[in-house]
């Protein structure tokens, strides 16, 4: 009775094949195929090196490849935290103006370009991240990276006004920093300029072409780094 009722056990399903004993000292290990899961979804290139790369494969060349290269850095959450910290820098060009506004007679200009300048960087930061927030559903790295009118009138207007500042601010090279004329009458001196103010103004412009050329190099490097591995 025992055997007819083991001879009756239905087999759900056919025994394991044990021909491929991965734990044996001289077992072949498994190829791509047979390891990877088919139903796990393949790479992206949500990364910013990822999308390096991309924008490596299927640039048509070198300044095709600098243009995606350049959309996808701009195009990262980094850099809008890095345009949200730098906030600070025309709120405290406009603090530092309007403070010294009467305090550089060598040049009067200085004190009115940091008010105007930060100004205006205020307002150019404010339209970018709202641009960048109208945008935050969009995939397409060059829609949110696109500059719309208003900001390129600004931003025309700023790259103006910063170079009018560098003459200011560079032809001013000797300043005297003793407000009143000696003889004790209260005679504002002509030449003098607050030296707070005047190197603020200074080390902020001179900080401006350090950190162009630091991106530029970063970014160079990430360019030859991703050629070099655009084939792995």
């Amino acid at each position: 009775m025992a055997d007819m009722e083991k001879q009756q056990l239905p087999t759900d399903s056919p025994p394991p094949d044990y021909k491929h004993d991965y734990g044996a000292a001289d077992a072949v290990p498994p190829s791509y195929d047979q390891a990877r899961d088919p139903t796990d979804t393949p790479p992206t290139y949500d990364s910013l090196f990822g999308k390096m790369k991309a924008a490596k494969q299927t640039s048509s060349g070198a300044l095709d490849f600098i243009k995606k290269l350049l959309i996808v850095v701009l195009g990262t959450i980094g850099c809008t935290i890095c345009v949200g910290l730098y906030m600070a820098i025309p709120i405290s060009m406009i603090v530092m103006g309007a403070v010294y506004l009467y305090d550089c007679p060598q040049e009067h200009y200085i004190p009115i370009y940091l008010v105007v300048g930060g100004c205006f960087g205020v307002i150019k930061l404010i339209s970018s991240m709202f641009h960048r927030v109208k945008n935050r559903d969009k995939t397409d790295d060059e829609e949110n990276v696109k500059t719309n009118p208003f900001d390129g009138i600004v931003n025309c207007f700023l790259f103006a006004w910063f170079i009018a500042g560098n003459v200011w601010i560079y032809r001013t090279k000797e300043y005297d920093t003793n407000k009143y004329l000696p003889g004790g009458n209260g005679t504002i001196n002509p030449f003098y300029c607050n030296q707070t103010l005047y190197l603020y103004a200074f080390w902020l412009t001179t900080s401006t072409y350090i950190l162009a050329a630091s991106m530029c190099f970063c970014i160079c490097c990430a360019g030859v780094i991703a050629a070099f591995t655009a084939g792995d």
